[in-house]
């Protein structure tokens, strides 16, 4: 075990023990991962929009206007879209059903938030309707030094025999805003897919505009896997249909021999400075990508980076809840981060009252750099000037 996949000191993670559907929704908010220009819900990579799960991902000032009849009128609503889910990728046991459409019985479920890395985590035992476990390891990083980079890492392992995992790969384009109830009444579709395709037997490619602020946003998602330490040339099922890009394979393994698959994903805008092709420039960036444990190395050192900076609970704080204290101000510290950071003073974007997190208040930005700025000015008074 190296030191970025030791377990990290109760005052610098969240972790949870259990599944709750009634607290998934929280969780994805809690867990969300960004860099300043992008962020993505922490929506389990098997999930799809369903009431219980709300996969998300946004751009730092990535909005669109639409128009709705409303009782006889027009109501103009102005939202924080909603762009396709960059990590989206779900997996069976043999020919079963998909974990994401509850094909599998959860026996296990952990699911960790590690601040001083900016890595989440998750671990699950899980049995299917012929009684075969396996155990899945996720890991999650949105790069805080590289922002256009997001990646996956998911780990199965048969336990209990032999087993044949499918796992399919996605890119969606048609993704809608409907994560606030109330906001339900309003038109929710704010994206044109203006390309979903399969490029070669690893990358899917994604291109989607929003309507009215005609804003473009390209995915390109690089997918490989391992045997063990093994490479394997996968020969994947390849799938487009109406804006959706699939890689479907699958992978045999014994029991006690793990399954490794990265997913490596690039976006680039068509707002982003000397890029005269978001489409091209995604493309090019996830081609060259590293690893996702060169990846996360890299990560580490930028965390480590930014908290000699930001370390708010690096205090003396006395009494039973010193350790509880100190988690929730790095929490704190922790989203101001990735809400606003060294990439965002190229951006036209503010802070918004929920932060790049979800639709609440459709994002919208009110006075709330206010109380951010005491901590800002003293640390990073270049990102204050820009905001």
């Amino acid at each position: 075990m190296n030191d970025d996949d030791a377990a990290p000191p109760p005052d610098w993670c969240l972790t949870w023990e259990g599944f709750d559907p009634a607290q998934e929704g929280l969780r994805e908010a809690l867990c969300t991962l960004g860099n300043g220009f992008v962020a993505l819900r922490a929506a389990a990579p098997e999930s799809r929009a369903d009431g219980v799960h709300y996969p998300a991902t946004y751009l730092a000032g990535g909005y669109d206007r639409n128009v709705t009849p409303v009782a006889g009128r027009e109501v103009e609503n102005e939202d924080l879209v909603n762009f396709p889910h960059a990590l989206a990728l779900d997996w069976r046991v043999a020919d079963g059903d998909w974990f994401g459409a509850g094909g599998l019985e959860r026996l296990e479920h952990r699911q960790t938030l590690e601040l001083r890395a900016g890595l989440l985590r998750r671990s699950m035992r899980c049995r299917d309707a012929a009684g075969r476990i396996v155990r899945v390891e996720q890991r999650v990083l949105v790069h805080i030094g590289q922002p256009h980079l997001a990646a996956l890492q998911m780990t199965i392992t048969p336990e209990n025999g032999a087993a044949t995992i499918g796992f399919a790969s996605r890119l969606d384009g048609n993704a809608r805003n409907a994560g606030v109830a109330r906001y339900r009444d309003f038109d929710d579709r704010h994206l044109d897919v203006l390309e979903a395709t399969v490029d070669d037997d690893e990358t899917l490619f994604a291109r989607v505009r929003t309507r009215q602020s005609r804003l473009e946003l390209a995915l390109a998602a690089r997918t490989r896997a391992w045997r063990g330490d093994e490479p394997l040339a996968l020969v994947p099922r390849r799938v487009v249909d109406e804006g959706l890009a699939e890689l479907a394979f699958e992978v045999a393994a014994e029991a006690g021999q793990a399954l490794r698959i990265e997913k490596i994903v690039a976006l680039y805008s068509s707002r982003d400075a000397a890029t005269s092709e978001c489409g091209l420039a995604a493309r090019e960036a996830v081609a060259h990508a590293g690893s996702f444990d060169a990846l996360q190395r890299s990560q580490a050192v930028e965390w480590r980076h930014l908290w000699q900076r930001f370390d708010v609970g690096d205090v003396e704080i006395d009494g039973a809840n010193a350790v509880a204290t100190r988690r929730v101000l790095r929490l704190h510290a922790f989203h101001l981060l990735q809400t606003v950071s060294m990439h965002t003073i190229d951006l036209d974007a503010g802070v918004p009252a929920r932060g790049w997190h979800g639709e609440a208040y459709r994002g919208h930005i009110f006075w709330d750099e206010l109380f951010i700025f005491p901590l800002l000015n003293l640390r990073w008074p270049e990102v204050t000037r820009a905001l």
